[in-house]
C-alpha cells in the first residue's frame, strides 16, 4: 500500500517540521515577546501555505485525500484548500498568465475593467502594487473581499463551493481549538500575530513572480534567493522553473535550477532578480508595472 503512495518522506518530515513549529511557538505563546512571535507565527503559517502549494502538485504521495489531509490544519484561516486548489490548477495553464480574465491568481485588470473604476480605486491599485502597499496593506483588502464575494455567493444559492468551505471550517476548528482552547491565544491577537504576518510573507513570494509580457513564457521570473527565503517558499522563488516543471517537488528544484538556469533565463527573457534585497529597493515604493494590460 505504501509502495503505490509512492510518498515522498523529504515533504513528510518538512510537514513534521512545520506543525512541530507552529506547535512550540503557540505553546509557548505567552513567554514569548510580540516582535518574536510575529515573526515566528508569520514565517510559520507562511511555510504550512508552501506545504499546501506542494499538496496542490500532488506531493508528498499520490493520493489526493492523503495530501490534502496533511494540509487540513487552516493555519491562516482564510482561504479554503479545495478553492486554492482549483484556482491554482486553472493558474497553471501557461498560456493564459496574468490574463484577469483566464488566470485566477492575476493582479492586474484589463484595460477595460480598468477604465470604469472610480479614481480612488485606481490609486489603491497603484499601491498594490508597490512592495509597501502589497505588504502592509493588501491583506486588509484581499482577505475580506475574498470572504464577502464567497458570502455573496452563497447567498444567491450558489453550492458549488460549500463541500470546501465545510472541510475548510474543520480545518479553522482543528486550529483553533489548539491555539484558542489549549494554548489561550485570543483570536484578535492569532490575526495579527500570525495571519497577518504569514500572509503578507506569502504576498511577498508572489509579488514578482509573475509580469506582462507578450510572450507567455517571459511572464514568470527566476528570483535568487538564500536559504532563509528559498526553504520558506519551497524553491517557489524559481518561479519560470516551476511554471516549466510543475510536478517536480521542492527538495529536487535547487539542483534542477543550476542545471537549467541559462536556458530558462533564456526562454523568459531574462527575467531575473537577484534577492529580495534587490526587489526592496526597486519596488518598495515604486510599482512593479502599471496594474492593468493594455489591449492587443
Amino acid at each position: 500500500m505504501i509502495s503505490r503512495l509512492k510518498p515522498e518522506w523529504q515533504t513528510i518530515l518538512l510537514a513534521v517540521l512545520i506543525y512541530a513549529l507552529f506547535g512550540f511557538v503557540t505553546w509557548n505563546y505567552h513567554s514569548f515577546p510580540g516582535w518574536f512571535v510575529f515573526i515566528i507565527g508569520g514565517y510559520v503559517v507562511a511555510w504550512h501555505g508552501s506545504l499546501r502549494h506542494e499538496a496542490v502538485h500532488m506531493h508528498p504521495t499520490t493520493s489526493e485525500q492523503l495530501n490534502e489531509l496533511l494540509v487540513l490544519p487552516s493555519l491562516d484561516l482564510y482561504l479554503p484548500f479545495r478553492l486554492y486548489a482549483q484556482t491554482h490548477t486553472k493558474h497553471h495553464i501557461n498560456q493564459n498568465l496574468t490574463d484577469p480574465e483566464l488566470d485566477p491568481e492575476s493582479f492586474y485588470l484589463s484595460e477595460k475593467r480598468w477604465n470604469t473604476l472610480p479614481l480612488v480605486r485606481q490609486w489603491s491599485y497603484w499601491i498594490f502594487h508597490t512592495l509597501a502597499g502589497r505588504l502592509l496593506l493588501y491583506p486588509f483588502w484581499m482577505i475580506p473581499y475574498f470572504w464577502f464575494d464567497e458570502a455573496q455567493r452563497l447567498a444567491r444559492g450558489d453550492i458549488r463551493n460549500l463541500q470546501a468551505w465545510t472541510w475548510h471550517l474543520l480545518g479553522i476548528t482543528l486550529t483553533m481549538s489548539w491555539a484558542m482552547g489549549v494554548c489561550g491565544i485570543p483570536l484578535w491577537e492569532y490575526l495579527l500575530l500570525f495571519v497577518y504576518p504569514g500572509t503578507s510573507l506569502t504576498l511577498l513570494r508572489s509579488f514578482a513572480e509573475h509580469r506582462s509580457h507578450p510572450d507567455w513564457e517571459g511572464r514568470s521570473a527566476i528570483l535568487e534567493a538564500g536559504n532563509f527565503f528559498g526553504i520558506l517558499y519551497l524553491y517557489n522563488n524559481y518561479h519560470a522553473l516551476h511554471h516549466n516543471n510543475p510536478q517536480v517537488p521542492w527538495y529536487k528544484l535547487p539542483m534542477l535550477f543550476l542545471q537549467e538556469r541559462e536556458k530558462l533565463l533564456e526562454r523568459n527573457d531574462n527575467y531575473l532578480i537577484r534577492g529580495y534585497s534587490e526587489l526592496f529597493l526597486k519596488n518598495l515604493v515604486s510599482p512593479k508595472e502599471i496594474p492593468y494590460l493594455l489591449s492587443q
